[in-house]
């Protein structure tokens, strides 16, 4: 429980009458004097929590007295006993001095400051402090901007009192949250960083440039979106039923590319839900038998249906598939309406308006019901109106029939303004005069901020509640794990099931077939005889990927892993290839027109995906992260991200919570290697951003209770496939290192001065031959452990790669693609 800073007064008050009774100034050693006087000093006066505290850390041979975690590792205190004491200059009532003040003039406390400092170092720790009970020294514990701790500045309270007389700077500065907020580097005016050497993008004057297309990859580029992504958005020509069919993959199969356990694939969406939160058993809505049917509501059901899946793996196209084949003889006996949130509406506070119009609008165009029909609106209102003629007005009936009409239908109209009432009377209407079940489909808000999200299930819920209508939500899980301890969902009991993600590679095969099937067609060209001709090459182009993803698992593997799941992603990165200005296209259609086929390598895939429309790897743009980059100027950094992901798969392996690991392990560890807190931060939150890491939407309680008991609000993660394949494929290929070397900054002044912009593939190998010697080099910087990320033998893979790619440039057939 926190401590108050008006409290840690008082008990600092009480620490200062404890020490000046003469019964306790016998001669302390160590353990009472952490037992009587440290102890209460920072529990007691600082307010830190015993459960951030680890006491007597073992590292390397080495104990530490106490190391404090937030959750990494930011303090670390050096216990002596009450005997190690230092006098200041008389009439000093200065709070800084030079560490160097100490070893000139008082030795031995300067002993217990390197020793400090000396955890420190090891264990990455920004802070370090030297405590007898009574006087207390802290100063900088490790530093980032190339300058050794111990020419710095500490700050010192040489007694209890001057603790006292300075408590505010004190208890800013040492207390949990002073020092989580680094005010420490504040006060001892250490916080200038070396800035990182300037990245050759910024020596590119037209960066990061925009690659020109010819008229053959702008014709393709354009069709490409049309034919790959969905062709029923584009041509009337074409059933979507007969669209769904042909395209459809089922949910749930377990990809033999991915780069990490079958067993972590399977746990995707099992941390969401556990016997803490109370509420139902996620269901898969796909099983080896096909759809759940417990899916399909037999009656109408007073909660909502929650569809529950990541962004990108098919929600959509499952709610399509649902309507259009696997419930399709009960849904075309229903009422079907289908909300799209994609893009409508833009505010939150429209939602309801805008599912209200929708209702109407399909209902007139699908089932033609006009539910602001005049006899339709009579029908609905027939109770009412009745009660109106019987009413105030009943004598106008016969003596002003104009009067009473006008009347009638100013009551009318009063009656439509309500519209939650009169839609709710419309779809009652509906149900019994039909003798049809109505179902509604919210979709697509997970695309959309979480309020907007928390708001369409609100509104969705009260549908279902009070409608007699069955709705069903697309929502993101951890959207659902949220609402549901903290808002929306936390008062309800919804049915949920799981929409996982299909092959990537059975997807892909169906849906270029499918493409090559409907250009052979021309479906939808008319008369345009331009259109037709290049219909004929996009077909081409898709037979060439149709063969490519069939023969040549690299490209699968590569888009299993990358996409993570998201096949919407995975078919953005086939239309990003087709038509890219980073590809040869006229020598690929070339080849294939004499050959008959032509198979894709990866290094020219990967090209097209990294730049994307752009001359140069821009990262800002490119949905490649570039591993190598670094925050400090630091040489370990370029290999912190390889190697944090890396030791996330080997935890992984051994995880009993689905392969999540709490944050506190991974500062520990990376700590350990000497790295500081600010770059672990920077990486985790650069791996997350890009899906190399996924954090766990649930707190995961370890089984076995440890020495420091967490709150739940700290966090756990775990290796995604996309993370697993970087240090495992893409960190040896010659594309990734030749894009992202213009985003990396190179320490080394000597190399900086020979990585230039280079524009010939012949060049572009030579630069990257540099790049690779120069991590070469700064592997050497890392401590010689038992690393789980080997560069040299990432090193050597490379090299294979660019002899591949060199062969393929001096046609040499005796080269292969290989891992």
């Amino acid at each position: 429980m926190a401590i108050s800073f008006e409290e840690s007064q008082e008990n600092l008050e009480n620490l200062i009458s404890y020490f000046r009774n003469e019964v306790n100034k016998e001669k302390r050693n160590e353990s009472t004097t952490r037992l009587q006087l440290i102890d209460r000093l920072l529990f007691e006066c600082l307010g830190w929590d015993r459960s951030e505290c680890k006491s007597e850390e073992r590292f390397d041979g080495t104990y530490t007295d106490y190391s404090f975690h937030c959750p990494e590792c930011l303090l670390i205190v050096e216990a002596k006993k009450e005997g190690i004491y230092f006098e200041l200059p008389l009439g000093a009532n200065k709070t800084k001095y030079d560490i160097q003040y100490f070893s000139k003039y008082i030795p031995p406390v300067y002993a217990a400051i390197e020793q400090a400092l000396q955890y420190c170092q090891k264990r990455g720790a920004p802070f370090g402090m030297v405590c007898n009970g009574h006087q207390i020294i802290a100063f900088m514990g490790s530093r980032v901007d190339g300058r050794p701790p111990e020419i710095g500045k500490a700050l010192v309270f040489d007694s209890l009192e001057a603790f006292k007389d300075n408590f505010l700077l004190g208890w800013q500065c040492l207390s949990k949250d002073g020092v989580v907020h680094r005010r420490l580097s504040i006060e001892l005016q250490d916080v200038t960083i070396a800035p990182v050497p300037e990245k050759l993008s910024a020596k590119i004057s037209n960066y990061p440039g925009f690659k020109s297309r010819n008229s053959l990859q702008t014709d393709l580029q354009i069709l490409s979106d049309l034919f790959v992504e969905d062709i029923t958005r584009i041509s009337g020509d074409v059933e979507e039923s007969e669209f769904i069919k042909q395209c459809y993959c089922s949910s749930g199969a377990l990809s033999q590319y991915a780069m990490i356990s079958k067993e972590l694939l399977r746990t995707r969406y099992s941390v969401i839900f556990s016997k803490v939160i109370e509420g139902p058993n996620l269901q898969p809505a796909t099983t080896k038998k096909g759809l759940n049917p417990e899916l399909i509501a037999k009656s109408l059901s007073k909660r909502p249906i929650l569809l529950i899946g990541d962004v990108g793996v098919g929600k959509t196209m499952f709610i399509r598939h649902l309507c259009e084949v696997d419930a399709k003889d009960v849904l075309d006996d229903s009422v079907v309406v289908y909300i799209d949130f994609g893009s409508k509406p833009s505010l939150e506070e429209d939602i309801q308006l805008f599912i209200e119009d929708e209702i109407k609008s399909q209902l007139l165009e699908k089932y033609r019901i006009n539910v602001e029909e005049r006899n339709f609106v009579h029908a609905i209102l027939h109770g009412d109106l009745i009660k109106f003629e019987k009413g105030i007005y009943s004598d106008l009936r016969n003596n002003d029939p104009d009067a009473f009409g006008k009347k009638r239908i100013k009551y009318i109209e009063e009656r439509l303004k309500n519209k939650d009432e009169y839609m709710l009377k419309s779809l009652n209407h509906i149900v019994k005069g039909h003798k049809k079940q109505i179902v509604i489909f919210l979709d697509n808000s997970d695309q959309r901020p979480n309020s907007f999200q928390e708001r369409a299930f609100l509104i969705g819920q009260t549908m279902a509640g009070n409608w007699p209508v069955t709705v069903y939500i697309s929502i993101r899980p951890e959207t659902f794990y949220r609402s549901r301890t903290t808002g929306t969902l936390s008062a309800y009991h919804p049915r949920a099931f799981s929409i996982s993600p299909p092959r990537v590679d059975e997807v892909i095969a169906k849906r270029l077939q499918y493409g090559v099937d409907i250009l052979k067609r021309g479906v939808g060209f008319g008369a345009d005889a331009h259109i037709t001709l290049m219909a004929s090459t996009l077909a081409d182009y898709l037979n060439i990927l149709a063969y490519s993803f069939q023969e040549n698992r690299y490209l699968i593997e590569f888009l299993d892993n990358v996409c993570g799941g998201n096949i919407r992603l995975a078919l953005e990165f086939v239309k990003t290839f087709i038509g890219s200005g980073h590809v040869d296209t006229e020598k690929i259609l070339s080849i294939f027109r004499k050959t008959g086929k032509y198979m894709v390598p990866l290094h020219e895939f990967l090209r097209a995906v990294i730049y994307v429309d752009h001359e140069y790897y821009f990262p800002q743009a490119s949905v490649i992260l570039n591993m190598f980059d670094i925050s400090m100027p630091d040489s370990k950094e370029h290999f912190l991200a390889p190697i944090l992901l890396a030791q996330m798969e080997r935890w992984a392996q051994k995880s009993a919570l689905d392969g999540f690991v709490h944050i506190s392990n991974i500062y520990e560890y990376l700590q350990t290697l000497g790295y500081h807190p600010n770059q672990v931060s920077w990486a985790i939150q650069r791996l997350l951003y890009r899906k190399l890491l996924e954090s766990a939407t649930k707190q995961n309680k370890p089984k076995e209770q440890t020495a420091v008991q967490y709150s739940d609000t700290t966090s756990y993660y775990r290796i995604t496939t996309v993370g697993a394949y970087y240090v495992k494929r893409l960190v040896t290929q010659f594309n990734y290192l030749d894009a992202v070397v213009v985003d990396t900054p190179i320490l080394s002044y000597d190399v900086r001065t020979r990585i230039i912009p280079e524009y010939s593939i012949e060049d572009r190998l030579e630069r990257t031959k540099i790049f690779a010697a120069y991590l070469d080099s700064q592997w050497l910087q890392l401590p010689r452990y038992d690393l789980p990320f080997n560069w040299p033998t990432m090193r050597t893979r490379l090299n294979r790669d660019i002899e591949y790619v060199t062969g393929k440039i001096y046609k040499r057939e005796d080269i292969i693609e290989t891992d």
